[in-house]
């Protein structure tokens, strides 16, 4: 009868202590959390980073920091998240497609996106924008492309990444067949002087950058990659509006942890990190630099949705020409 009893109570307390059990959450956070951010300390996106990491602070009533871990094409930060402790104390917050788009841009991915990490929660959407020279004569995208059929293969344009990449080959194949030449860039900034001297023609860039040259007066923008308007900056049309159609580009950023993290806990921060992204604050935030907050019902919902953002990538890596790396 002692050993029956001994035996119970030993798997009462392996129920309450198992990393998936009801008590997982009880007093989590009890210490400090780290979100791994894929890009350099002070970048645009590094701003984004510390605000909601801040602002999970405060609903947490715990310190959260942010530890910067470019490189890779952000797969250094995402392999780190792989290979930290599945205990709801380290996650990351970044563009969803340093997962996502990993299968169709590496020759040999080093994680899986959809068995490797647990994905909790949305944190908001953004658009890419096609920008000219403030001192360009295009004011629309139709007086854009005529222009660069006439130059042909002589006119030039930048982009920084892959999703620009990939709405510059959407722009040019839905604008009639443009040979307009690719100037890639480890920055949207390092293509200021170029843009400054003349020898590039247009770009693709970020709202953050593109906002920000745009209120200085650098640049200007000329149509923004979602198909409908974006609601924070409703005077931008989209290309279709601008006559190019079949353009929709729209990348999102997400909090996800190591495999494995308890559940109790992933809906924990998941009912969080969604009071935070649907805040006034956030939204006047988000919408500042030209993104839209995004939510979802649930950790699962939230793996759906990366599971078809995976497929997403495999066709913009076709229609980027994204050689593997």
């Amino acid at each position: 009868m002692k050993r029956l009893l001994a035996g119970a109570l030993a798997l009462m307390f392996t129920a309450v202590a198992a990393p998936g059990g009801a008590g997982a959450a009880d007093d989590y956070p009890s210490r400090q959390i780290t979100l791994i951010a894929g890009f350099p300390a002070g970048s645009g996106a590094d701003v984004y980073a510390r605000f909601f990491a801040k602002k999970l602070e405060e609903k947490l009533n715990q310190t959260v920091i942010v530890e910067n871990k470019p490189g890779g094409l952000g797969s250094l930060s995402v392999v780190a998240l792989k290979n930290a402790k599945p205990d709801g104390y380290t996650m990351l917050i970044g563009s969803a497609d340093q997962f996502t788009a990993a299968p169709h841009v590496f020759k040999a991915p080093p994680y899986d996106p959809l068995t490797d990490f647990d994905y909790i929660a949305p944190v908001f959407s953004q658009a890419f924008m096609m920008l000219v020279s403030a001192k360009s004569p295009y004011k629309h995208i139709s007086e854009l492309t005529a222009a660069m059929k006439e130059k042909g293969d002589k006119a030039s344009y930048a982009t920084p990444n892959f999703p620009a990449t990939i709405l510059a080959e959407m722009y040019k194949a839905n604008a009639g067949g443009l040979e307009t030449l690719q100037v890639r860039y480890k920055t949207s900034a390092d293509s200021l002087n170029d843009f400054a001297s003349g020898s590039i023609d247009y770009m693709v860039g970020d709202p953050v950058f593109g906002l920000a040259r745009s209120r200085d007066g650098t640049l200007r923008i000329l149509a923004v990659s979602t198909a409908k308007r974006i609601s924070s900056v409703p005077d931008i049309p989209t290309f279709q509006e601008e006559g190019v159609p079949n353009v929709d580009v729209r990348i999102w950023w997400v909090l996800a942890a190591p495999k494995g993290t308890p559940k109790p806990i992933l809906d924990k921060m998941h009912k969080v990190m969604t009071e935070v992204t649907t805040s006034d604050e956030a939204r006047r935030f988000v919408g500042t630099n030209g993104g839209e907050p995004m939510t979802l019902d649930s950790p699962q919902a939230t793996l759906d949705y990366a599971t078809m953002d995976v497929r997403r990538w495999e066709d913009w890596a076709k229609i980027g020409k994204i050689e593997k790396q």
